[in-house]
């Protein structure tokens, strides 16, 4: 006969299995218990899932190794398999009556007896439990407090560990150089080189120590025009008289009239437009008229031009500008320098003491050319240029170095690196001599908060606070607060310990620091 399997769940009751039995196409139903959870082991309610399957008109068995259910549906003659195959395969003993009678007659009455008492009982919703006696509840509740008690011990307490890093210093001496040619640090201790220019204008005066002959007096004579022409001529002051070449130069003092025809004379006093003894002339040395009126008269210096002088004057000479340049030069790259430690930043460093010329934009002398005059002045505008290695590149050279030779358990404190030159660069054809720095910084320890707190778990204050200091890179006695104050010892549970560095305790924490001290 076929045969349905039906699965129960740890959660059904007597009304969900009467509901899936309904259901049930076949006239044999295996009902299987899970292999978890207690579903039903009354036998009052297997002896409703009986009465059900009789009203269906089908048979149930059970598929279980649960020994309580299997003796109450033994009770019952409700057959039961060990696994489902067993249930699909194995003959089902059934109870029927066979010629008429019923087989095993008394033992069958003996159980529908049963069952109808059964049936009689009122249904109640749960089991009557016996009360256990006194002893064993005032146990069992005094177990509960105990456990309660141990939870709260375990969760409610906290810590609070204040701990002081250990600080030190680390310094390192290293050779370095500095070259133009290259644009990275390197950490065998090559740094780039850089120019940096400036442009500066100055003023400077001095006295001259040179001398010239200076001009005073002017010459002066008198010379003769003489007429060419059939008309009269009139001689206008001022004209241009001199030598041939008109070298020599000299101007009519008034203006003559000579009469009309060839050959008529008038004679006029004249000065040289020059000063000095140089104008100073024999008789008969003026022969040129300047202008038109060469060609229509002739002149000429019957008598010797003289009065022209010559007198020794301060004057400026070349030793005495070249001697100007250089003093101004020197002060613009003093000034120069001053400018460039200015626009530099803080810890840069130059790798000369001056800063080289580039060029002279503009220079100009007062008196300009070889005149007489007792100070010489000049303004001059210059460029000039100074390598240097950064600040930047120094620092960052060092932190490299020191990074590398950090001691294990130890970390840089921020803004502590201090950079002493123990000797001076010198800077030539864009490459320095090896020059000798000093980088120091320093350093505090990083305790492991993890180690600190297995090293307090459970323990008392006082003797967890000498385990901390024996065992942790520390400065000074470690203060632990717990929390309740009261409570003796530190916290079991990690998670209710909190591990604080003098380093970073807020402000909110100070009120518990002086509560403790």
């Amino acid at each position: 006969m076929k045969t349905q399997i039906i699965q129960l769940e740890p959660h059904d009751d007597t009304i969900s299995v009467k509901d899936k039995m309904g259901w049930s196409q076949t006239g044999r139903i295996a009902l299987v218990w899970p292999a978890r959870g207690h579903l039903i082991d009354r036998q009052l309610d297997l002896v409703l899932l009986l009465r059900h399957s009789q009203d269906l008109g089908i048979q149930i068995a059970l598929v279980t190794t649960d020994p309580e259910v299997r003796f109450q549906a033994g009770q019952l003659g409700i057959p039961m398999f060990r696994s489902i195959r067993k249930a699909q395969t194995e003959h089902w003993k059934r109870k029927y009556r066979k010629s008429g009678k019923f087989k095993s007659k008394t033992a069958w009455d003996q159980r529908l007896s049963r069952i109808q008492t059964l049936l009689a009982e009122p249904v109640l919703p749960n089991r009557e439990v016996g009360q256990l006696p006194q002893p064993v509840r005032i146990g069992i509740f005094s177990l509960a407090v105990i456990a309660v008690l141990s939870i709260a011990a375990v969760l409610i307490p906290s810590a609070q560990i204040y701990i002081t890093p250990e600080t030190s210093t680390q310094a390192i001496t290293l050779d370095v150089q500095a070259n133009d040619k290259v644009e990275q640090i390197n950490l065998t201790g090559i740094l780039p080189a850089k120019w940096t220019s400036v442009s500066v204008e100055g003023r400077s005066s001095t006295q001259t120590t040179g001398s010239e002959n200076i001009p005073l007096g002017y010459a002066s004579g008198e010379v003769v025009f003489r007429n060419l022409t059939d008309q009269a001529l009139v001689i206008p002051a001022g004209t241009v008289v001199g030598t041939a070449n008109l070298s020599h130069r000299y101007a009519t003092q008034r203006e003559i009239r000579i009469p009309a025809g060839s050959g008529q004379e008038n004679s006029v006093s004249i000065k040289a437009i020059s000063p000095g003894s140089s104008s100073n002339l024999a008789a008969g040395r003026i022969l040129a008229i300047e202008g038109e009126l060469g060609v229509l008269a002739t002149v000429a210096n019957l008598t010797p031009v003289s009065g022209g002088s010559m007198a020794l004057s301060p004057a400026p000479n070349s030793e005495d500008r070249e001697r100007l340049q250089e003093e101004l030069i020197g002060s613009l790259s003093q000034n120069a320098l001053q400018e460039i430690k200015d626009f530099l930043s803080p810890g840069d460093i130059l790798l000369s003491e001056e800063p080289t010329l580039v060029r002279i934009s503009s220079a100009s002398f007062d008196p300009e050319d070889l005149q007489p005059a007792s100070q010489l002045d000049l303004t001059l505008r210059a460029e000039f240029t100074i390598p240097y290695v950064s600040a930047e590149d120094i620092d960052t050279l060092g932190s490299s170095i020191l990074d590398a030779n950090l001691p294990a358990g130890y970390a840089a404190l921020p803004d502590t690196m201090h950079i002493e030159q123990l000797s001076d660069p010198i800077f030539d054809n864009g490459l320095t001599n090896s020059w000798r720095i000093e980088f120091s910084r320093g350093l505090q320890s990083e305790p492991s908060v993890q180690q600190a707190t297995n090293l307090v778990l459970g323990r008392k204050p006082e003797h967890a606070s000498q385990l901390l200091r024996e065992n942790l890179s520390i400065t000074g006695t470690p203060r632990i607060k717990t929390s309740p104050s009261w409570w003796p010892v530190v916290p079991f549970v990690p998670i209710r310990i909190q591990v604080i560095s003098s380093e970073i305790i807020q402000a909110s924490d100070q009120d518990a620091l002086q509560g403790i001290q």
